[in-house]
């Protein structure tokens, strides 16, 4: 038997569980249902309560939101929080980008235009921003789209938004509460909990919980220069102290190779064609990546052009290994290679690949198959977003 799971693990696999519902189709009633089937029975499992150390349990949710809710949608957001065995941490599970969703792919790809902070979450008014932060904080409009999905969210049964719930929750100051995410969920998780608990005016306050912290994984960038300042200011950098470093709280744990965390920086989103060894067929770059690469660059360009740069959360990069059974040749090879970066290799990096369920892997590859990149619709429009740009 493996030994058990550190925290940073556990939470990573109760957010990774998140996203089971990818290929599901139903309305949001019946998708909650589903996976709160689903998450009841994974979490009851012996193994999985071995490497858990117990049984945690679901303390609210799964919520599901659509955007256009009917019998044949698809998720487009989902949440759910997990209790440990003894109630004392609460992980807020965030699910990343469903493929099979054409509003999630809005979220991913809103980039061009921005929200101030200020102005970006209207339920939770009123609210500021800390004196000192330059420029003013502001994220992606798809971010901001993502964010009031999850704040509007509410528990099936309780009928109590997230917010509702963690205020019910007595003892805080003896708890820990974690925020996690992949992928799209890797830039919700760290907004959300800022905006609950913005020092300026949020709902929240740090100062109630004996710790908070966040787990992006995966994650593209969310907002500006300004954010990120601001989000380092509430929740800075935290090691657990283990051998591992990579293991840390409050910093997007990304995978060097992986396309995804690319985005949306315009140094980074350039870099993408050249991350793995390749004998293009014809020689050179297929045009279709150039074009999504230019594309995604101008989106980029324009959504950073008046409130500042897309710029890094506070991060750590990991160095991975290019799988060498996936050789890169053309457009189709890069996705595959994208995809086992963006899936499998953080799998492997947490130490999860033999917990995680084969329904959520398989969710993964029904909708990987289909479009890998967060960009995948992008091309280059020079003349439309020259415009947009102004």
């Amino acid at each position: 038997m493996s030994a058990p799971l550190n925290l940073c693990q556990k939470t990573f696999l109760l957010t990774y569980e998140s996203n089971n519902l990818r290929a599901t189709q139903g309305d949001e009633a019946t998708l909650a249902r589903t996976l709160n089937s689903y998450l009841t029975d994974f979490l009851g499992s012996p193994k999985i309560q071995a490497a858990m150390e117990g049984k945690w349990s679901l303390a609210w949710g799964p919520a599901v939101f659509e955007h256009q809710p009917g019998a044949q949608s698809y998720a487009d957001n989902v949440m759910y929080v997990a209790a440990s065995p003894d109630k004392s941490v609460y992980v807020v599970a965030i699910a990343g980008t469903n493929m099979s969703s054409d509003y999630d792919k809005t979220e991913d790809l809103s980039v061009n235009t921005t929200k101030l902070w200020i102005d970006a979450f209207p339920s939770l008014k009123p609210y500021g921003v800390p004196s000192g932060i330059n420029p003013w904080p502001a994220i992606s409009t798809g971010t901001a789209l993502g964010v009031n999905a999850l704040l509007g969210m509410k528990d099936p049964t309780t009928q109590k938004s997230l917010l509702d719930f963690l205020r019910s929750l007595s003892g805080t100051s003896q708890k820990t509460l974690i925020f996690g995410g992949h992928s799209l969920g890797g830039a919700l998780a760290p907004t959300l909990a800022l905006a609950l608990f913005n020092p300026s005016g949020g709902p929240l306050s740090k100062g109630s919980w004996g710790n908070v912290y966040v787990l992006p994984v995966a994650g593209p960038t969310p907002g500006n220069a300004g954010f990120a300042q601001f989000f380092q200011s509430v929740f800075p950098p935290v090691s657990m102290n283990l051998s591992e470093t990579y293991y840390a709280w409050n910093q997007n744990i990304w995978n060097s190779i992986d396309a995804v965390p690319h985005a949306w920086v315009v140094e980074m989103l350039k870099e993408i064609p050249t991350l793995y060894p390749a004998i293009w067929d014809g020689g050179q770059v297929p045009q279709q990546l150039t074009n999504q690469v230019d594309g995604a660059v101008l989106l980029s360009v324009t959504g950073g052009a008046l409130p500042g740069a897309y710029t890094q959360l506070p991060n750590i990069e990991v160095p991975c290994f290019f799988n060498p059974f996936i050789p890169v040749h053309d457009y189709d090879s890069f996705m595959t290679q994208v995809g086992f970066q963006h899936v499998i290799a953080y799998e492997l990096f947490f130490g999860i690949y033999t917990l995680v369920s084969e329904s959520t892997r398989s969710a993964f590859h029904k909708t990987f198959e289909r479009q890998l990149l967060p960009f995948q619709k992008v091309t280059a429009r020079p003349a439309s977003l020259a415009a947009a740009a102004g």
